[in-house]
């Protein structure tokens, strides 16, 4: 298995067993462009994940990010991992429009991670 598939995996279980913490039922299929299906009473969310190991500079002089690549498919919400900090952040994949997406490492947090999974849950 390569690197990135397997990041991407460990990603996923990570995703899963964070989600499964806040009471998200989920579950790992990996079809259909979604990684995760997630139930929260009668609603299902599909979500797909995408996970970096660790922040990079993209060019000198400039500040490092987490780079994601969000090309776009059909789910409802996108999670985005930063593995080195064991953080997650969820997003409406209606937000994501952009064939990348960044954030800076100070982003990932755990009071970014608790409002996002909470605006997930409201979602629902």
């Amino acid at each position: 298995m390569s690197d990135a598939i397997s990041t991407g995996r460990t990603g996923e279980f990570f995703s899963a067993y964070v989600l499964e913490t806040y009471g998200i039922e989920v579950h790992h299929v990996d079809r259909s462009a979604a990684d995760l299906w997630c139930r929260v009473g009668t609603q299902l969310r599909t979500v797909q994940v995408k996970t970096a190991s660790c922040p990079r500079t993209t060019g000198r002089g400039r500040q490092p990010k987490y780079i994601y690549h969000t090309l776009p498919i059909e789910v409802d919400w996108y999670c985005f991992v930063a593995m080195d900090r064991q953080l997650l952040l969820l997003k409406p994949a209606s937000t994501v429009v952009t064939k990348s997406t960044s954030f800076l490492p100070e982003e990932f947090n755990e009071a970014n991670q608790r409002r996002t999974i909470e605006d997930f849950l409201k979602s629902c």
